[in-house]
């Protein structure tokens, strides 16, 4: 006779014992997981190169004031900032002056800034903008009225 109730355990079940493996189970432990593939620089390489790009690239556009399109042209505006300037909309707030003329003679930028005849020529230009490298090269003058 078998008793059960709440303190009488069922007898145990038929099978394996308990922590033994089968024969497929030791032979799948038996090989080595195969190696993950090594991984590729190849994304290194081209983030890396992506960026190398891009900064050249940057770098380009503001040496060249956009690929050749940074020099002023009459009816431009332009925006003073300390002993330069920055070409702007003319229907942005902080464009303060529009090109009016441009003087045909480069000159460095010393002689620009003790020639007191700059932009005479020019009978309704109230400021004078030189454009160029200050140590190395004569400059375009910029002669322009205010807007």
């Amino acid at each position: 006779m078998t008793t059960t109730g709440p303190d009488v355990q069922p007898p145990a079940q038929p099978g394996q014992p308990y922590q033994q493996w089968g024969p497929d189970q030791q032979q799948q432990l038996a090989t080595p997981p195969a190696p993950a593939p090594a991984k590729s620089n190849v994304k290194k390489w081209g983030s890396i190169a992506g960026a190398v790009v891009v900064a050249g690239g940057l770098a380009a556009f503001r040496l060249t004031g956009g690929f050749g399109a940074g020099d002023p042209s009459v009816g431009d505006c332009i925006e003073p900032d300390g002993s330069s300037f920055d070409m702007v909309a003319c229907d942005d707030e902080a464009a303060a002056y529009k090109i009016v003329g441009v003087e045909e003679k480069k000159q460095n930028y010393g002689d620009f800034q003790n020639d007191p005849d700059v932009c005479a020529s020019f009978p309704t230009a109230v400021y004078a903008a030189w454009y160029g490298d200050q140590l190395t090269e004569d400059g375009t003058v910029y002669c322009a009225e205010e807007i």
